[in-house]
């Protein structure tokens, strides 16, 4: 006969030719798993369904879209200090060129 082995409603083995029922040791977590009988087409990784005793594939859902970060005030104010350095050296850039084209330098 064989035997799926399944932890948390997942099968994690599939053992052929087994002349009595299988028994394994929990997991490190103490969740128990149970032999139960099965066909040729279960497969690893397939999900089992304790109340109707059938098997079916696994369908991972949908992952949860990543929100997008929202600026805290420290990103707020670095932006802010950044526009403001930027005025700064342009004003003096400014100022350095006016005084440059006055004394006939440039």
């Amino acid at each position: 006969m064989t035997y799926a082995m399944i932890l948390q409603n997942t099968v994690i083995g599939i053992l052929q030719n087994q002349e009595t029922e299988p028994h394994w040791p929990p997991d490190p977590l103490g969740n128990p798993v149970t032999a139960i009988p099965c066909g040729d087409t279960v497969e690893l990784g397939m999900t089992y369904d304790a109340e109707t005793g059938t098997f079916s594939e696994y369908i991972p859902s949908e992952p949860e879209p990543t929100p997008e970060p929202q600026p805290t005030q420290l990103d707020r104010i670095e932006v802010a200090v950044a526009a403001r350095n930027e005025e700064i050296a342009q004003a003096a850039i400014d100022n350095y060129t006016l005084e440059l084209m006055e004394g006939g330098i440039l």
